[in-house]
């Protein structure tokens, strides 16, 4: 402690254990905090894990991945039919287009008869490709196809006043075992299937991605209330909202991908045009179904800071996740193929892993005034203040939830937004509060403020100071 000299009382003595005490640098921090200096008490910023924008992102990409896996194995961009060939009829001529409903559907390869496979009659054309032994798909030999073969057939599948038409666009000539299950089912059921999964795409993916982004904080912070809150109204939120701007999406990219299509039979391949075109009508589709992905938090916390954040992070990170999905299937993949399922995951996880980034990250450069925990359970982590009124106490009804410390109250303080400043509360004298390590009844907060409660210590950060 300091101490005065005996033989001379104007002498003050101050011992090493004071000059290098960290009251000092409390004091000294507290004072420029007062003449408004910048950059006071930046410190450690502590675990870079513990950042939302990390969380959240991790969180989004797992949860996308999940959506993908479980309705990729539904979903076919052209349904698989497999049977044995039971009449083949080479010398049929494929009528050269088919009306569907009012529009008329033009075959843009001239035909090469047709196979009847489990009942089931499939039109080859001279463009169809067969599976080659290394896995690639080179041109089928019609001849190649006898009565009584097992085969496998992706199709193109149209349903006509007269008949549904099949047509093939590639053949697997040495097809696996299916399950009894898949085996029993016609194409047209295979194709409903597809087309059910299709309008449940999103759905599923913004339902799963909204139960991860709002469970996740809740979890990390040992809130299984507002986990399970914040992770159900995700859910709901972004499986309806998905559901509804999936919808969206397709009325918004159907027009785009038609012009593109014809631009490709006009010019007999992609044109750079065209592949721009159709990387911006899928990135502004997807946009619009990412709008409800990050929704969840905000509204279960009900807090317009937090929905407007999970907003812009959600149309911010599908769109990304759009603008991926073309390059890596036309691109870096080979354009020949029968399904796009890889550059699929890609572009739903680079949905997942945007949208979480990017709703940390819009948080992150929006922020108004925020509380960094130095010393606790999760040094590092930074609680955004979202609400006017928020409360700190060991109550997991707390909006700061303080665990694993028994100096701690369940409701120990109040921290309020009043006009856009910051004042912390002690609820009651019993409790302390300390504000650069004196105890306060109430007090206005300054940038770098250091905020004692129990053993846990938060710094006061806000944007701007």
């Amino acid at each position: 402690m300091t101490t005065r000299n005996d033989s001379d009382p104007d002498i003050i003595r101050i011992t090493h254990q004071e000059v290098y005490g960290s009251h000092v640098d409390d004091l000294l921090a507290r004072q420029k905090s007062l003449r408004g200096e910048r950059d006071v008490r930046r410190g450690k910023r502590g675990p870079w894990f513990y950042q939302n924008w990390f969380v959240f992102m991790v969180a989004g990409g797992l949860a996308a991945f999940a959506a993908w896996a479980l309705v990729e194995p539904s979903f076919d961009d052209l349904p698989y039919y497999q049977g044995t060939i039971q009449r083949v009829d080479l010398t049929a001529m494929v009528p050269s287009y088919f009306q569907v409903g009012e529009k008329y559907f033009r075959i843009g390869s001239p035909g090469a008869g047709w196979i009847q496979v489990n009942g089931q009659d499939v039109w080859l054309l001279t463009s169809t490709r067969e599976r080659e032994a290394d896995g690639t798909w080179g041109p089928l030999d019609p001849g190649s196809l006898q009565p009584g073969q097992e085969v496998g057939v992706y199709v193109e599948y149209l349903k006509v006043p007269e008949r549904d038409v099949a047509l093939a666009r590639f053949v697997v000539t040495n097809p696996p075992r299916q399950s009894a299950s898949r085996a029993g089912m016609s194409l047209e059921q295979l194709n409903a299937r597809s087309e059910a999964a299709s309008l449940l795409l999103f759905g599923v993916v913004a339902g799963l991605i909204g139960l991860a982004i709002g469970a996740v904080d809740g979890v990390i912070c040992r809130l299984p209330r507002r986990a399970f809150l914040a992770g159900a109204v995700g859910l709901m939120v972004g499986f309806i909202g998905g559901f509804v701007s999936g919808n969206l999406a397709n009325l918004v990219y159907s027009p785009i991908n038609t012009l593109v299509m014809k631009q490709m039979s006009e010019a007999g391949s992609l044109t750079a045009g065209a592949f721009s075109l159709q990387m911006l009508g899928r990135s502004l589709a997807w946009a619009c179904a990412g709008m409800t992905m990050g929704l969840g938090q905000g509204v279960a916390l009900r807090s317009g800071r937090l929905l407007l954040f999970g907003f812009l992070g959600g149309v911010i990170g599908a769109l990304l996740g759009g603008l991926l999905f073309d390059p890596m299937d036309m691109l870096l993949l080979s354009p020949v193929k029968p399904s796009a399922h890889w550059s699929r995951l890609v572009g739903i996880v680079a949905i997942g892993l945007g949208v979480g980034a990017m709703i940390g990250v819009v948080e992150l450069l929006a922020r108004d005034a925020w509380l960094r925990m130095t010393e606790g359970p999760l040094a590092g982590k930074e609680f955004l203040i979202f609400k006017d009124l928020m409360k700190l106490g060991s109550s997991p009804r707390s909006e700061i939830y303080l665990f694993n410390d028994a100096l701690v109250a369940g409701h120990h303080a109040n921290l309020r937004m009043v006009g856009g400043e910051a004042e912390i509360e002690a609820v009651d004298a019993k409790h302390p509060v300390e504000v650069n390590r004196q105890p306060v009844d109430r007090m206005r907060l300054r940038h770098g403020d250091r905020i004692t409660i129990g053993r846990t210590s938060f710094v006061f950060e806000k944007r701007g100071a």
